[in-house]
C-alpha cells in the first residue's frame, strides 16, 4: 500500500509542477486520481486479456486503494438533473461555431468538479441531446 501511495503523491507533485503556482486544488486533484483510475481499470482490462492474473490482482488492489481516496461519485439522478438544468440554460441550438455537446459537457463537469466520471456525464448528454 505504501508504494501506491508514494506513487500517487509522485503523480500529484508532477501535475502541481505543470500548474501555474497555487492552481492546484482539490478539484484538480481529484481529476488526476480519477485519471490514475482510468489508467488502472485500463491496464486491468490488457493483463485479463493476456491472462496475467498475477498483474490483474496487482491492479486491483491498486484500484481499491485509489477508491478510498476519491470520493463517491454523484448519483446518476442528480447528474441526469444537472444536465436537463443546463441544456434548457444553454438551449439545444449551437453557439455559433460550436457543438452543444461540448458546450453541454463542459458546464456540467465544471458544476460538479470531478465528482463523477466524463464517461458517465458523456453518455447522459448524448442521451438527453438525441
Amino acid at each position: 500500500m505504501v508504494g501506491v501511495l508514494r506513487y500517487l503523491i509522485s503523480v500529484l507533485d508532477k501535475r502541481e509542477l505543470q500548474l501555474p503556482s497555487g492552481e492546484m486544488n482539490e478539484s484538480e486533484e481529484i481529476k488526476v486520481l480519477r485519471k490514475e483510475m482510468k489508467n488502472k481499470e485500463e491496464a486491468r482490462v490488457m493483463f485479463l486479456k493476456v491472462k496475467r492474473t498475477d498483474l490483474v490482482t496487482d491492479q486491483d488492489f491498486e484500484i481499491e486503494v485509489l477508491k478510498k481516496y476519491l470520493p463517491a461519485e454523484v448519483p446518476i439522478l442528480e447528474v441526469e438533473t444537472l444536465v436537463e438544468q443546463v441544456i434548457s440554460e444553454k438551449g439545444k441550438n449551437p453557439p455559433a461555431g460550436g457543438q452543444v455537446f461540448g458546450v453541454v459537457m463542459g458546464e456540467v463537469m465544471k458544476r460538479l468538479g470531478g465528482k463523477v466520471s466524463g464517461e458517465t456525464v458523456s453518455k447522459i448528454v448524448k442521451d438527453k441531446l438525441a
